[in-house]
């Protein structure tokens, strides 16, 4: 994928179908972290671009590294009045971070995997990509914005999760 954004609406999507579980915010960052790695050789003018990030198991391993960094910085804010939200207590919770991260990590490996050629999503076991050419840039694209619109619809139309639960037993 040309833009880590698109990535975005299948992690919505995935808020929206358990967003007292799901960290959004784990996922997205475990998604623009995956990308900094094609950043540095597009920069440095180094090809393949997508290397060890872009695999299910190094991104998978990003996911749990980008879950805890944000566990930790979550022991600051976590006790914000805003994070009492149902839609939002996960998204500081060891759970809710450990599967964004994860989730994030290897949907990375797959939706890349999909349309860039340089990628090898199952290495170190094998530089095979059987994804390449499942489907069109355009049709992936199109499916990302519209889990995306379908998460976000279903979230704001779920009104017990946007409302203040004052202190819970959860925490």
């Amino acid at each position: 994928m040309p833009f880590t954004p698109y990535h975005f609406g299948p992690g919505l999507f995935l808020k929206s179908l358990a967003p007292r579980r799901f960290s959004f915010l784990a996922f997205v960052a475990t998604q623009v972290v995956i990308d900094v790695e094609t950043l540095v050789f597009l920069l440095r003018g180094q090809f393949p671009v997508h290397r060890t990030a872009h695999t299910f198991l190094g991104g998978s391993l990003i996911g749990l590294g980008v879950a805890g960094v944000l566990y930790g910085a979550a022991a600051v804010i976590r006790h914000w009045p805003v994070w009492r939200l149902p839609a939002l207590f996960s998204e500081l919770t060891w759970e809710g971070l450990l599967i964004g991260g994860l989730t994030g990590g290897a949907s990375h490996a797959l939706l890349d995997g999909l349309t860039h050629r340089d990628i090898r999503p199952l290495r170190p076991f094998s530089d095979a990509n059987p994804l390449l050419g499942l489907v069109s840039l355009e049709a992936l694209h199109v499916a990302c914005v519209a889990l995306g619109v379908v998460g976000l619809i279903w979230l704001a139309l779920r009104r017990p999760l946007w409302q203040d639960q004052g202190t819970t037993s959860e925490r």
